[in-house]
This record gives C-alpha cells, structure tokens and sequence, in this order.
C-alpha cells in the first residue's frame, strides 16, 4: 500500500458529498436530459471527436470519456493527495519487511524463487516511482485504498491529455460554475510523466538520461507506449519500444539491437508472462543488478502490485512494524485484507476467527480477488454472487493465490452512456496518481459493474476542482 504518512490533512474524515458544484452539476444533467438532451449529447460527441482527434485510445478503441466531469473541492484534492503520498512511502516499509520477514514473504507464494530479482531494493526512494492508487469512499467517510497498481498503470499521459481537452469543450453542465483541471500536474503539464522519468534516473546515477527504452514483453499492453517514445524524444532522449528479448548484457553494458547502451526502461508489460519464461532471465537480471535503471524495479513490478500487499497493512501479525501514526493511517485508508487460506486470523474487528469459515458466513460483506490478476479478473462481490458461486470460488482460492477483503460500497453518478444515448445510474471510483511520491493527478471510473475497470466497459470522468 514510513516514518511519516503525510501532512495532517490526510487525518480529516472526508463528507460524503463529494462538493456542492458536483451535486449541482448531477442535478444540472438530470434536468437537461429531461428538457434539453440535444445539449448535453452534442457537446459529448464534440468531446468524443476531440478526444480521437488529439490521438488518444484505448488498446485502438475509442477512449471513454464523459462529458459528465467528478467535482470534487479543494480540501478534498488535498485530502487525496495527502493519504495517497503517504501510501507510497507505506508501499516503501512493505517492501522492506518482505525482504526480511518470512511471514510477509508467505502471502506471495507466487513469487518465491523471484527473490533473486524482487529483493535487490534500489537505494533511492520511493522505489516506487509510478502508480495509481485506486480507491472508494467508505462508509465511514475516509478515502480507502483498494488497489496500489505499481506495475505499469495506464491512462499515465493521457489522463491529463483528456482532462486538459476535455476543459477546451463547451459544457452545458458546468456553466457558471468555477472548475479547474490544472490544479494535476498531469493536465497542466502533458510531459509530467516523462520528466518523472528523467528525474528517476538522475536520482538514481546523478546523471543526464540521454538513452531510454520502453520495454514490451509478447506484444502486450502496448497501450500509450506512442505517446511515452515521442515525449522522451522531445527531452532529447533517444528512445524507442523493444520487447524484453530485443535487449542483452554486455561487457560495455545493457545493450539494444543497435549497440547502444541503454540508461533506463520502462517495463510496460505483464509481469505475469515472465514469472515461468526463461527468455526473460538475462533481461531481469539486467535490472535487479541496476546495469540499467527499471522504473519501477521488480518488487514494485510483483510484489507491492500484487493485491496481497494490503494483507501487510491490515494484519495485526505485523502492527509492530508501524508507528502509531502509521496505525492509525493503514486503519482509516486500507480496508480489511487477507490471504485466503485456512487458519485462524482476526476479523475486521480484531476478534479471532478461522477465516475459510469467516468467508463462508459473511458474504455479503467481502470481496475475493485474485492476487495477481489485472482488469478485475474473476473479482467477485460476495452480495452480487449467488451462494452456490461463492462456495466455488472459496474452493478455488485455497488452491491459488487469492485475497478476501472487506466489501466498499461504491458510490453512485448520473453519466451519459454512449451505447445507448441515455442518461444512466453508474457505480464511481477516485483513483490517484503518484509520480516520485507526489500526486500527479486524479481519474475517476464508472461502470454498471461493481468491478470498475475501463477494459470492462467502464467510463472515465475528468476531475475537477471546485472553486479553484
């Protein structure tokens, strides 16, 4: 999911109502669908023409996004932004006790003969230099960390991209109020991930990046990789996209096809195809050895990506590993989370249960997730899961690796679905964005499923602050 969480506003309980302009912008839209929705649907396909237009996709299909923005306040986005810095610098503590605690390293049984790569920690901090963090409202009012996305997540540049074009749209459900994109670094600066980059790697070697490589694996997960090789070529880094096995160690260094020796990678790829490919050894060595600098390095890549690193922050088993400010953070903004397997663990409560048992008997509050899956593969919602289901999958999870964790009830938005040319109820999220240890920016998904995802037919909503 430190010695320090982040400033004290992390500490407020966030109300329930996101902020004023965004209830009156959700009745704005219910009204114009009623009386005026020529309105509404022609500055949304205008949007959707601009979108396409400035290059932006998704895996080659149109980029979803609503006319419809999430406006959120001030001391909101500073609340957000406090509780997400603190969970990378968490994420650094995670890290470390893996590398040493036996206990910590039996929630990832997948990864137990990557110690050769996962536990060569770089020196600098945060080691994890991009992620998003995807999240909910709770019902006690705090932001909670569902996701820590560590590995490779998307929407890095064009998220910013689309709230900065998304801005430049005559909207009918914003006029006269005050909304403002560029308070995200990521929209008021379109090359902020890139220059997240370059900075890692003066951090890291205190020297200028002059070579990089975006690193592909089987041709997946392609998606920005455009927009990543052009901006590092407009910093005047020559750059390109090659798959892992197109690079090789050398005596004068880490090597492309040209010769050239390469400063830094970032590996856009799925990690999971590795784990049993042997093509990938030289490749992963390469980089746990530093002989090129990985943003982000193989820990972060596995192990904090993988959706067990919230089993580290919730289980009383290693509450002696924070600080009673960390306590209380990981309390406010981590939901309960375990590793499903048999054995007695304590429930959210901290009362003591046998957890196979506790799953069974309490549907409706949990989640099972795969531990390492992407795109919500196979996630299910206990209350949304029959019981002849859910009983499968408790089976299942005990084989392979799987988390149970407390149920979040999302919220809920009014938001144009395209398909149908209607204004619909969908399910949101927040989800932060943290370069260097620093917020970047905000997305927020909707979705008809619980399970929000926009390879799953999710939407996205720009984020705006109110009154900025």
């Amino acid at each position: 999911m430190t010695t320090q969480t982040g400033s004290s506003s992390a500490e407020i309980a966030i109300a329930p109502a996101i902020s004023e302009a965004d209830a009156r912008i959700e009745r704005r839209l219910c009204e114009l669908g009623a009386c005026d929705s020529a309105a509404i649907w022609g500055a949304q396909d205008e949007l959707s023409s601009a979108i396409a237009k400035a290059g932006m996709h998704f895996e080659g299909r149109a980029y979803p996004v609503c006319l419809r923005p999430l406006a959120i306040d001030g001391d909101l986005a500073n609340q957000l932004s406090a509780t997400a810095e603190g969970v990378v610098k968490l994420l650094d503590v995670a890290a470390e006790l893996y590398c040493c605690n036996d206990e910590v390293q039996e929630l990832f049984p997948a990864y137990k003969r990557l110690a050769r790569w996962t536990t060569r920690l770089p020196e600098n901090r945060p080691i994890t230099r991009i992620c998003r963090l995807d999240g909910l409202f709770g019902s006690d009012g705090y932001y909670k960390i569902l996701e820590t996305n560590t590995e490779g997540p998307g929407g890095v540049i064009q998220n910013g991209l689309a709230a900065k074009v998304w801005s430049q749209i005559p909207n009918p459900l914003i006029d006269g109020l005050s909304l403002d994109v560029g308070k995200q670094p990521f929209a008021r600066d379109p090359n902020c991930f890139v220059r997240e980059l370059v900075s890692a790697y003066h951090a890291a070697t205190g020297r200028e990046l002059r070579t990089a490589v975006v690193a592909n694996f089987r041709g997946r997960y392609t998606n920005e990789v455009d927009w990543m090789v052009n901006g590092l070529r407009d910093a005047g880094v020559k750059a390109e996209l090659l798959d892992i096995t197109e690079m090789k160690r050398t005596s004068n260094g880490f090597v492309g096809p040209d010769g050239e020796v390469i400063q830094l990678v970032y590996n856009k790829l799925d990690v999971r195809d590795m784990i049993e490919s042997e093509v990938c050894t030289n490749y992963l060595d390469a980089c746990a050895a530093r002989e090129v600098v990985s943003i982000n390095p193989w820990i972060a890549q596995w192990v904090l990506s993988d959706k067990a690193t919230l089993a580290i922050f919730s289980d009383d088993r290693f509450r002696s590993n924070f600080n009673e400010e960390q306590i209380e953070f990981i309390a406010r903004h981590f939901p309960w989370t375990r590793l499903v397997r048999e054995g007695a663990t304590t429930d959210p409560e901290r009362r003591r249960i046998e957890l196979i048992t506790y799953i069974r008997e309490n549907k409706a509050n949990l989640v099972l997730k795969p531990s390492n899956a992407t795109r919500g593969e196979h996630v299910l919602v206990g209350r949304l899961t029959t019981s002849e289901v859910w009983e499968k999958h408790i089976g299942r999870a005990t084989r392979t690796p799987y988390v149970v964790q407390e149920y979040v009830r999302p919220g809920e938005v009014t938001a144009l679905h395209q398909p149908s040319r209607s204004l619909k109820k969908m399910a949101y999220g927040i989800d932060c964005y943290v370069f260097g240890g620093r917020l970047a920016g905000f997305q927020s998904r909707a979705s008809f499923d619980a399970v929000m995802n926009v390879g799953r037919s999710g939407i996205l909503l720009p984020v705006a602050v109110a009154g900025a």
